[in-house]
């Protein structure tokens, strides 16, 4: 799949999002939509397959989308040190049973911007705490359960798919934060106007150093 594919998928699904799921046989006219459908769960899975593509060697991969990963009966809590720590990427790469980097998959940096950096920084240290740890996930469809090791070189990355409401200069500086951090990237693989807009887009346009850079820590994690 091409970079100006995932996006026009992109697209389309906003599109499609705003269309009711089942139309009546007749009267198809008196029925409308006042709010879009959610595209989150379209995004991972179309993630997921831009990614499968790119796979060289399939023995031994597998690539996740949503999945719970528990770290049960081993010392790690979540915040409240009660619960065992459960973490639950949008997509999450594994190689011959180890986990090697985990995606969160989002549509724009929203106005909770400053936010996903408190979050970055609470995620930089997690991983600090679960690297060479074991985990197990659950496949969704039978139920079966797998171990997993977590890599020393695990890596969280953000793909913000739109660059939205947020200015050049202000979104640059946000990003540049994050970016020191050890463990977490991000990337915002298109620029221009929000996916989601209600204008016409005749062709959308790539941010051709974020995407490039992405590909290439696909390609590392999946064939490396």
């Amino acid at each position: 799949m091409k970079q100006s594919e995932f996006l026009e998928k992109t697209r389309n699904a906003y599109l499609q999002a705003r269309e009711c799921s089942f139309l009546p046989k007749s009267n198809s006219s008196v029925l409308s939509r006042g709010t879009s459908h959610s595209i989150s769960s379209v995004t991972e899975d179309l993630f997921g397959c831009y990614c499968a593509e790119k796979v060289l060697e399939s023995n031994g991969i597998k690539i996740l989308i949503d999945p719970p990963i528990s770290f049960k009966g081993t010392e790690l809590k979540n915040k409240s040190q009660k619960r065992s720590l459960l973490i639950r990427p949008d997509i999450a790469f594994i190689k011959n049973n180890v986990a090697n980097c985990f995606f969160d998959i989002k549509t724009d940096l929203g106005y909770k911007r400053f936010e996903l950096l408190n979050q970055a920084k609470d995620r930089n240290s997690q991983l600090n705490t679960i690297k060479e740890q074991f985990a197990h996930y659950k496949d969704g469809k039978t139920k079966k359960e797998f171990k997993i090791k977590i890599s020393s070189q695990i890596k969280f990355v953000y793909v913000i798919i739109s660059q939205g409401n947020i200015g050049k200069d202000r979104m640059e500086n946000f990003i540049r934060e994050i970016k020191l951090l050890e463990n977490v990237d991000i990337f915002v693989i298109s620029k221009g106007e929000h996916l989601n807009s209600y204008n016409d887009i005749s062709e959308t346009t790539i941010n051709e150093t974020d995407f490039n850079e992405l590909d290439e820590l696909i390609n590392i994690k999946l064939n490396e």
